[in-house]
């Protein structure tokens, strides 16, 4: 029974997915046509402030990974 229930899920997810995806690229398609608006400063703010986050989480899982390299940091 367990096995069963778990394909229905699987298969739903892939339903899901697969709607999602049609669903993202029509907004794409759509989109390709509005002209592109001016970002104001808390646009501008946020897209900076994820920027550096993304570039700080990058190096701290860098920097973690290389340390617990075994017999590069003691």
């Amino acid at each position: 029974m367990l096995p069963a229930i778990v394909l229905i899920a699987e298969g739903l997810v892939v339903l899901w997915f697969a709607g999602f995806m049609t669903m993202i690229m029509s907004m794409y398609l759509e989109s390709r046509s509005m002209p592109v608006p001016r970002l104001d400063l808390a646009a501008r703010t946020l897209i900076g402030s994820a920027k550096l986050a993304f570039v700080t989480g990058m190096l701290a899982l860098f920097v973690l990974t290389f340390l617990e390299l075994p017999g590069i940091a003691g």
